[in-house]
C-alpha cells in the first residue's frame, strides 16, 4: 500500500475527533515541502540551522544587481532542494524577479516578487514534476 501524504497544516480538530485527515498526492506533498523550504529562514528550524532559504538573507537587499540576486537565490534553492527533498532528481530552477503594481485605495505601491519555477523527476515513479510559486519580497510573502 502506498504511503499516505497529508495536507499541511494538519487539522488538529479532526485529528482529536479521530476523523480522517485530508490526504494529498505525492506531487502535492513535494510542492508543500518546497514551499516550506522557500519560506523558512536559516536557523529558524531548531533541529537543523542549515534548513531554509537564501531568500530571507536577500529579502531587503533589493539594491543588489537583479541578475546577482537571482543567481544567489537559484544556487541556494537548488542546493536546499537537492539536500532536503530526496524524492526529486534532475532538479532545474528558473527564477524571475518581477514587479507588481498594487493600488489599494488612493496609494499605488510597486512590489517586487519572485516567480520560482522548478522542473524535476520524481525518483519513485520516474514521472516529471513541476512547481511554480510566486513570492513577494521585502517582506517575503505569498502572492
Amino acid at each position: 500500500m502506498a504511503k499516505p501524504y497529508y495536507q499541511a497544516p494538519l487539522n488538529f480538530k479532526r485529528f482529536f475527533e479521530q476523523k480522517e485527515l485530508k490526504k494529498i498526492t505525492l506531487q502535492e506533498s513535494i510542492s508543500q515541502f518546497i514551499s516550506i523550504i522557500i519560506t523558512t529562514c536559516f536557523e529558524e528550524y531548531a533541529f537543523d540551522d542549515d534548513f531554509g532559504s537564501e531568500i530571507w538573507e536577500t529579502d531587503f537587499d533589493l539594491l543588489v544587481n537583479t541578475n546577482v540576486l537571482k543567481e544567489r537565490i537559484k544556487r541556494s534553492l537548488r542546493n536546499q532542494i537537492n539536500t532536503y527533498e530526496k524524492r526529486l532528481s534532475n532538479v532545474n530552477l528558473t527564477i524571475d524577479l518581477k514587479e507588481d503594481i498594487s493600488g489599494k485605495s488612493n496609494k499605488i505601491r510597486l512590489k517586487k516578487y519572485l516567480k520560482i519555477g522548478i522542473t524535476a523527476t520524481i525518483v519513485k515513479t520516474d514521472e516529471p514534476y513541476s512547481f511554480v510559486g510566486d513570492y513577494y519580497l521585502a517582506p517575503l510573502s505569498y502572492k
